[in-house]
């Protein structure tokens, strides 16, 4: 009978392992689909983060940034933590927060104008500036970032939401 018991115990844990395990298992189409679901689930629950490795400055060249920049979008806020290279029309003494902020998010809207990609706009006003952002994610999890702000030259970002 205690045999038994560890070889069922010995076989769920077995199952349990191979179920948490990586989807490295997975085929290419599958893994399209997770994270097409993964993407979806994301911009559902208005929940996502989207990691940048691209900076496309207005009048600028690409430059290649460091994974460590990113936007995060948290329900009714978000969390822009994004480098910054172009004019300002009008800064505060010290420079300013550039596009390092916390702000509430205004007028949140997101379409699908093809079958594999979002677009989402909102605005965000804080004490510095107003920003509309403009961001298409793609089913792949790719996505671009445009920021027009009132008192800065516009800049886009190039990046791919992470999942926890």
């Amino acid at each position: 009978m205690m045999n038994m018991k560890k070889v069922v115990f010995l076989m769920i844990s077995l199952v349990l392992l191979t179920a948490c395990g990586t989807n490295n298992g997975l085929t290419k189409v599958e893994r399209d689909a997770l994270v097409t679901r993964q993407v979806q689930e994301g911009l559902d629950t208005r929940h996502y983060t989207i990691a940048v490795d691209w900076m496309r400055p207005l009048g600028g060249m690409a430059r290649h940034v460091s994974s460590t920049y990113e936007l995060k979008v948290n329900g009714d806020e978000v969390d822009s933590y994004l480098p910054y290279i172009g004019e300002a029309y009008r800064l505060p003494y010290g420079g300013g927060k550039g596009l390092n902020f916390k702000g509430k998010i205004k007028d949140y809207t997101i379409n699908y104008p093809t079958s594999n990609r979002s677009h989402i706009e909102f605005n965000v006003t804080n004490e510095e500036d107003t920003y509309y952002f403009r961001i298409d994610v793609f089913n792949n999890g790719k996505a671009v970032i445009d920021i027009i702000a009132q008192e800065r030259d516009a800049i886009s970002f190039d990046g791919e939401m992470i999942f926890q």
